[in-house]
């Protein structure tokens, strides 16, 4: 038998195909068992394009970006700027007046740029207008595609993901008429669809309460009909099963995985041959034969676990109700309908709050605001971005309080602290609290020496 051929035709030149694509995750997990260009290359241009280009936003606010370039994922926006709305593409709010870019506005009556290209545009002074962009109203509006999710590029994509991983972690080599329908699916668009999207709230709260904000997950089961399953929750925003074979096939052992893919490049993996033994597995765990005597504490006698030092036993349990679930609830749909259009819009609303909170977002907010040389901070009081005034808002604080030192525990606590969140609260950044933050901030005296100060700790932060 070959060592390497194409899962999806058999062909032996093969290569390693990104099976989530690499701009939409930090944490690569490829199969090396698809051909280079008619079922890797090609899939680009066939669906996943369409759906890495709809995801802009989110990938953007993630701080995720392709290995094959340097910048993040540029995304549709409107900037309204003095009352006059302008249409734009961006990758940062930064990105908006850096010199280089011109704005057009939505009537093509106007254009905003640095008063020497304008200048050199308009061919007349007369025509010209300066305006101070630290004191004028801006706000910027994103609109969030929905139907992306219900798309056949993104059902398509989906099934390539579960196929792809499905296939890699059972050592999969070869075409195989067991995957028939999801290759005819994944490759033509054609056959039955063999994703569904779940619509159940309290399964998406229950997934989101356990993994880290962003990540990835897959699942993979055998359901009580016999049929392969694999479960996919987009950056926790969406979750879809997906069918990768009517019945188990009979060279591929292990039927019960999971997989965490986290924004910070980390993941965190389970692979049993099927659910029983998984159980078995766990509860052997804490069969009195595994644990040894340890230290003598003050006379106490202790014991330690032979093996558990490398096994996280918290997962296990997360996995199985899971798993129950899945296996349980099928209140899946293909179409939208009110019901999942609203998971889906408060799923996304949380993803792009929350992801302020992490080490990445704020070294990368400095990086943009505080290269060497800058002009000096000065905060418009009429602009509108949340995000934008919290991580303004928490490298004051550094700042203000003389905090030298910064992790990722002290950073939720200042943030946290600054929305007034208790422990199960939610991030979320109202009008009225985005005003108080910049009240406060702007009636501190100095506060852009504290600003400075505080992206000084940042930028000391390790890597």
């Amino acid at each position: 038998m070959e060592k390497h051929a194409c899962i999806y035709c058999g062909n032996t030149e093969t290569s390693e195909s990104d099976i989530i694509p690499d701009a939409l995750t930090n944490a690569r997990i490829t199969n090396k068992n698809v051909c280079k260009t008619e079922h890797n290359n090609k899939f680009s241009d066939l669906f996943e394009s369409e759906v890495i280009e709809a995801l802009a936003l989110i990938t953007n606010e993630l701080d995720i970006k392709s290995h094959k370039g340097e910048n993040y994922a540029a995304y549709p926006a409107k900037i309204e700027i003095d009352g006059i709305e302008y249409s734009t593409k961006m990758i940062s709010e930064k990105d908006l007046f850096n010199g280089r870019k011109v704005l057009v506005s939505t009537d093509k009556k106007h254009k905003l740029s640095s008063m020497d290209k304008i200048t050199k545009i308009a061919k007349d002074s007369r025509k010209v207008s300066e305006v101070d962009i630290n004191k004028i109203p801006l706000y910027k509006r994103v609109e969030i595609n929905i139907n992306i999710y219900f798309s056949e590029k993104m059902f398509r994509m989906i099934s390539k993901i579960a196929y792809e991983w499905y296939c890699s972690r059972n050592g999969v080599v070869g075409y195989h008429d067991e995957f028939e329908n999801i290759v005819k699916f994944i490759t033509l668009g054609k056959g039955d669809n063999p994703v569904t999207i779940f619509q159940n709230e309290e399964l998406y709260k229950y997934c989101g309460q356990q993994i880290s904000l962003g990540s990835h997950c897959l699942f993979a089961l055998v359901d009580n009909t016999g049929k392969v399953n694999v479960i996919v929750s987009l950056f926790g925003i969406a979750m879809y099963r997906v069918v990768v074979s009517d019945a188990i096939p009979a060279f591929c052992k292990n039927n019960f995985m999971f997989m965490e893919l986290r924004t910070d490049s980390s993941r965190k993996e389970l692979t049993h041959v099927s659910y029983e033994e998984a159980e078995n597995y766990f509860f052997e765990l804490f069969n009195p034969s595994n644990f040894i005597e340890g230290a003598n504490i003050a006379g106490t006698h202790i014991v330690i676990h032979k093996e558990i030092s490398n096994i996280d036993v918290v997962l296990y349990p997360f996995v199985f109700n899971m798993m129950k679930c899945f296996l349980e609830i099928r209140d899946e749909i293909q179409e939208p309908n009110e019901k999942i259009v609203k998971i889906l819009k408060c799923n996304i609303q949380e993803v792009l709050q929350a992801s302020t909170l992490h080490k990445k977002s704020i070294q990368r907010f400095v990086k943009e605001y505080f290269s060497d040389g800058h002009e000096p901070i000065r905060l418009n009081p009429n602009a509108s971005n949340k995000k934008t005034t919290l991580l303004f808002y928490i490298l004051f604080v550094i700042g203000r309080d003389n905090i030298e030192c910064i992790d990722d525990k002290s950073l939720q606590e200042i943030a946290k602290e600054a929305l007034d969140m208790g422990v199960k609260s939610e991030l979320i950044v109202t009008d009225e609290l985005e005003k108080k933050l910049q009240n406060e901030m702007l009636s501190t005296e100095g506060y852009g020496d504290m600003l400075e100060k505080g992206a000084e700790v940042i930028k000391k932060w390790e890597e």
